[in-house]
C-alpha cells in the first residue's frame, strides 16, 4: 500500500507540472496576442496540460498506469450519464432566470417557447460532444490523478476545496489576459478570479461524486463540457427574450450567479461524506 509521503510526493510533482504550464501562458502572452497559430497551439497545450501532467508523475514517480478511470463504464450508469449533462444546464438556467422574475420582469421572457428551450438543449448536446474531445486534457489530470492523490491526504471537503482553489487557478492566465491586454482594470480581473473561485468547489464537488460514483472519469468530462457551453447557451436563448439591454438587475443578478454553485458544493459534499461513511472498512 502507498503510504502518505510518497502519495504526497506524485501530489507534488503533478501539481509543480500543472503549475508551470499555467506560468507558461503568462510567459508566452505576447507571443500568442500576435500570432493566432502560436495562440490555437500553446492553448491546446494547456488544456492537455492536466492530463500530461498525470502521465509525466505516474512515469517518473514509476506508479505505472492503472486506475487511470478511462473506461466508459456505461452499464448501470446511464443516470449518472443524463445528470452529468443536466445538472450544469439547470444551474446556468438558476443564475440568469429567477433574478428576472424576483425583479418582477416576467414579461421579459414572454419570447422563449419550449420549442426554443428544446432547439437550444439538442445544440448543447451536439457542442458537447465536440467539446468533450479536448476536454479529457483536463478531467484525467485533475479526477483521474490530482483528486486520487489528495484525497488520502485531504479527505473530502479538502479534496473539493483545495483542489477546487487549484483547478480555478490554474486559469489564472486566461482570467487575466484581458487585464493584460489592456481591456481591463485590475479590479474587474480580480473580481473574475474571484468568482471563478466561488463557482469552481460546486463544479468540483459534483465532478469528483460522478467520477467515484461511475469509476470513470467520463461523465466529468461530459459534464465539464456541457458547463462551459451552458452559460452561451442559455444567453443565446435569453436573447429571444425582451430584455433590454440597459437591463441591471444589480445585487440579486450578483448573488445568484454564485448560490447555485455554493449550494451544489455543499450537497455533493454531503452526499461524498455520506457515501464515505458507508463504504465498509478494509482491514
Amino acid at each position: 500500500m502507498t503510504n502518505k509521503k510518497d502519495t504526497l510526493k506524485r501530489l507534488g510533482i503533478y501539481l509543480l507540472i500543472v503549475a508551470a504550464s499555467s506560468v507558461m501562458l503568462f510567459a508566452f502572452f505576447k507571443w500568442m496576442a500576435s500570432s493566432e497559430t502560436a495562440f490555437f497551439l500553446l492553448a491546446e497545450l494547456f488544456c492537455a496540460a492536466p492530463a500530461l501532467a498525470n502521465l509525466i508523475t505516474r512515469k517518473v514517480t514509476k506508479e505505472g498506469f492503472r486506475d487511470m478511470k478511462l473506461h466508459l463504464h456505461l452499464t448501470g450508469n446511464l443516470r449518472y450519464y443524463l445528470l452529468a449533462f443536466a445538472l450544469p444546464l439547470v444551474c446556468t438556467f438558476m443564475m440568469y432566470i429567477p433574478p428576472i422574475l424576483l425583479s418582477g420582469h416576467s414579461e421579459w421572457l414572454n419570447g422563449i417557447t419550449p420549442a426554443s428551450v428544446l432547439t437550444v438543449i439538442l445544440m448543447l448536446a451536439a457542442q458537447g460532444a465536440v467539446m468533450s474531445v479536448g476536454l479529457v486534457g483536463e478531467e484525467l489530470g485533475w479526477r483521474g490523478y490530482m483528486n486520487q492523490k489528495m484525497e488520502p491526504l485531504a479527505g473530502i471537503v479538502g479534496t473539493v476545496l483545495i483542489g477546487g482553489a487549484v483547478w480555478s487557478l490554474w486559469h489564472l492566465p486566461s482570467d487575466m489576459q484581458v487585464y493584460l491586454a489592456g481591456k481591463q482594470t485590475l479590479s474587474e480581473a480580480l473580481q473574475t478570479v474571484g468568482g471563478r473561485l466561488l463557482i469552481m468547489p460546486g463544479y468540483a464537488a459534483f465532478y469528483l461524486w460522478l467520477t467515484k460514483r461511475t469509476d470513470s472519469v467520463w461523465p466529468a468530462v461530459l459534464s465539464h463540457a456541457i458547463g462551459n457551453g451552458s452559460q452561451t447557451a442559455v444567453i443565446e436563448l435569453l436573447g429571444q427574450g425582451s430584455i433590454p439591454e440597459s437591463a441591471d438587475l444589480g445585487v440579486i443578478a450578483d448573488v445568484f450567479h454564485y448560490v447555485p454553485m455554493i449550494v451544489m458544493a455543499a450537497v455533493f459534499i454531503i452526499m461524498l461524506l455520506h457515501d464515505k461513511a458507508g463504504t465498509p472498512r478494509t482491514a
